[in-house]
């Protein structure tokens, strides 16, 4: 099925590059519709996305304000091949690129940039005001000093101007049984003739999508997070900048665990559960009935400077930061009912430091190159506890406290040559060292029904390295087509698992290796009609060995034996297209089209007594596909229409519970004037329910006949008014 839908996709593709004479010759001139300005940063080349040799998708400011993106999960609904997967509501978010799956308990397997600072394992960040957005698929360790084995994803907010400004956002919402209020405010200015600044400030207020009429502790789910962000930016000439960026977030979110997971069959679900062990209550549509006392807890600061200077023909970066986040996340029901049995949560520290600096030609150099030194380390803590019986939030009891440790150097360099009048070739190498090390005490985590998961005493260190090749060549026939194509190495350190497990584990799981990948890809792009319609396609195959999974270990009635743990006995091979078109036909008018087709499955993965070979990779949709259409027909008045679609998709890796395909639809209407705007908005108008992430059995039950997973937020309308000054 798959080989089938990746043909008509092609077929697709094909046709595509015949319609453009469809659209009306006569209307506004190129400068006023013209998509061929926007210009891809993240290469380090100041090149337009039409002349960039690598498959990209920029979301300009323009397009963020009308599409609402005003968080991390907000972005891959534009993004062919891209999810953005979550593990709940307020849990962390895995970047998952063309079959290459990341999640939050290994280094996320594509590099997150905000603002300069890398994020290897981000959560929901908030990204304030947005100026633009890049998202890179494919590796791109010859670029940037942060892993990036499936792609790069590099958001710019607003920078210090050296015009007093300022902007305020409100937008209250309503869905299913709750309410949501968020609102943010940016002021910036000069403060000296070379010193500019600007602060943000950001708070939100929103129930959660999931209920939980059953708490323990009578809260049902709610979520209060704030967001302070302060740049400066210092010229002191020409040819010199120095920006400085602080930022402190804080989210509580009483009533919830940071994972929440639902029976994927309620009527199973009930017949087990209501009338022994849910006081004859039947579970709602969007609801948990879970007695197990929950709250999330998150506080992360981070710093960061950066120095940009121009020499006569180069280019100088460097740029320096530090996060620290702590967490503290309790409430996972293991037998997923309102009887109080058995729960869990974590509590986590973590400090990361990276300094980056790169060396590149200037914007006007003949030969294009790069070179550049990445330096990271990451010490993290992490304390596992457990609450069995009844109780409150101060009952849970922590097992001892398992430390990590990471120590990374990168050198990279590339090389753009022109080997003949529009035609170029270009190499990139990369080696890295990584250190790694843990610190485990022994212990214990009780969890009553369950037994004594045990944590052993060790303490470990090993260091893995790699060289990383990339070469590509580009090809302009014409002023209006560009052909690529590339081969690049990526790769991920293997690393240590901090975890514990029951007696009857006897397989050793304390470590797992380095993984690395392959990818291929093929590519062209077009511009017509004086830059109004541009179209992007890529074909690519990526086959990765040692490949980094998540897991936890079941026995044979599909108890929970161990915590997470990473194992590395599976390989996969990933291929696919992409097509991305956008257009302005007529002044007024902005259309955007994306179709992602993906075929994702494991080669070999030996996963207990069996072998899934051949099996999808989890997590990875089948194919995605994506319009939006804004239409300003008269004055300020803006009219907009989404529609996504999302192709079948294995919630876990033995391939029994999947979420099939399904659509979501999007609406907008608006009046704008030059200092404000009001929209009223329905996102997810059909209210479809689906669910998005990892499925997994009933820890303390088994298998009880039914799958639980997370789910995507519910029809939510609003309102939302802006105002600049």
């Amino acid at each position: 099925m798959q080989r089938g839908v990746l043909a008509i996709s092609i077929g697709m593709v094909m046709g595509a590059m015949g319609t453009p004479a469809a659209w009306a010759d006569d209307g506004p001139t190129a400068s006023a519709t013209s998509l061929d300005k926007v210009v891809v940063t993240a290469t380090r080349t100041q090149d337009t996305l039409a002349d960039t040799p690598v498959a990209a998708t920029v979301l300009t400011e323009a397009f963020i304000r009308d599409a609402r993106i005003d968080s991390l999960r907000d972005i891959d609904d534009y993004v062919p091949n891209v999810h953005f997967n979550q593990i709940g509501q307020v849990g962390g978010t895995y970047v998952t690129i063309r079959g290459i799956e990341s999640n939050p308990f290994i280094a996320n397997r594509a590099a997150v940039y905000i603002d300069g600072i890398p994020f290897r394992q981000p959560a929901d960040q908030a990204l304030g005001f947005a100026e633009q957005v890049e998202v890179l698929r494919g590796p791109q360790g010859t670029l940037y000093g942060a892993n990036t084995e499936s792609g790069l994803v590099l958001i710019q907010t607003r920078a210090p101007g050296d015009v007093f400004e300022g902007e305020a956002v409100l937008d209250a919402q309503r869905f299913g049984h709750g309410t949501g209020l968020d609102g943010r405010v940016r002021v910036s200015g000069p403060l000296t003739p070379a010193l500019g600044g600007s602060i943000v400030l950001a708070r939100g207020q929103t129930d959660s999508y999931v209920g939980n009429p059953v708490s323990s502790i009578g809260e049902s789910g709610e979520i209060r997070d704030t967001f302070y962000q302060g740049k400066l930016r210092w010229q002191p000439g020409e040819q010199t900048r120095v920006d400085f960026l602080a930022y402190v977030s804080s989210l509580r979110a009483p009533g919830l665990y940071e994972q929440e997971f639902l029976p994927m069959d309620r009527a199973v679900y009930d017949a087990n559960y209501a009338d022994a062990f849910n006081g004859g209550r039947r579970i709602g549509r969007s609801e948990l009935l879970h007695d197990a006392p929950k709250r999330t807890e998150e506080d992360e600061v981070a710093i960061g400077a950066s120095l940009r200077h121009a020499f006569a023909s180069s280019v100088l970066d460097v740029a320096l930061s530090w996060r620290d986040v702590e967490e503290r996340s309790f409430g996972t029901d293991l037998d997923m009912t309102a009887t109080p049995m058995s729960a869990g949560g974590h509590a986590d520290d973590e400090r990361y430091l990276n300094l980056e600096t790169r060396w590149s030609s200037g914007d006007d150099a003949t030969l294009r190159w790069v070179v550049g030194y990445n330096h990271y380390r990451d010490e993290r803590d992490k304390r596992l506890s457990t609450l069995v019986g009844p109780g409150g939030l101060d009952d849970y009891r922590y097992a001892p406290t398992q430390s990590s440790e990471a120590r990374d150097h990168a050198v990279f360099a590339q090389l753009a040559v022109p080997v003949a009048e529009r035609l170029r070739v270009g190499a990139g190498v990369r080696y890295e060292r990584a250190e790694r090390s843990k610190a485990q005490q022994a212990g214990a985590l009780d969890l009553g029904p369950l037994g004594t998961f045990a944590f052993p005493e060790e303490q470990l260190r090993e260091t893995y390295d790699d060289v990383l090749p990339r070469v590509w060549i580009d090809w302009k026939p014409s002023d209006h087509w560009l052909l690529y194509a590339s081969v690049a190495k990526g790769w991920i350190p293997g690393g240590f698992n901090l975890a514990a497990a029951s007696a009857s584990v006897d397989r050793d799981y304390s470590r797992y290796d380095a993984e690395s990948l392959w990818t291929y890809e093929l590519g062209a792009k077009a511009v017509w009609l004086d830059g109004r319609v541009m179209l992007g396609v890529a074909l690519f195959q990526t086959e990765a060995d040692h490949w980094q999974d998540y897991s936890i270990l079941y026995n044979a009635q599909g108890q929970v034996v161990s915590t997470t743990l990473i194992t590395t006995d599976a390989s996969i091979r990933t291929r696919g297209v992409e097509v991305e078109l956008s257009a302005r036909p007529a002044e007024g008018w902005d259309i955007t089209a994306s179709l992602g087709v993906v075929d994702a499955e494991y080669t070999d993965y030996t996963y207990g007594l069996v072998n899934l070979r051949g099996g999808p990779v989890k997590l990875v949709p089948d194919w995605d596909a994506s319009l939006a259409v804004g239409w300003r027909p008269w004055r300020g008045l803006l009219l907009r229409g989404e529609v996504q679609g999302v192709g079948d998709m294995a919630l876990h890796a033995q391939n029994i519970a999947r979420q099939p395909a399904y659509w979501t639809g999007n609406l907008q209407v608006g009046w704008e004037s030059t200092s404000w705007s009001v929209r009223l908005y329905a996102d997810n108008i059909t209210d479809r329910r689906a669910f998005v992430t990892s499925a997994y059995t009933n820890s303390l039950f088994g298998y009880d006949g039914t799958w639980y997973a997370g789910i995507n937020a519910p029809r939510t309308v609003g309102v939302v008014a802006d105002w600049r000054w």
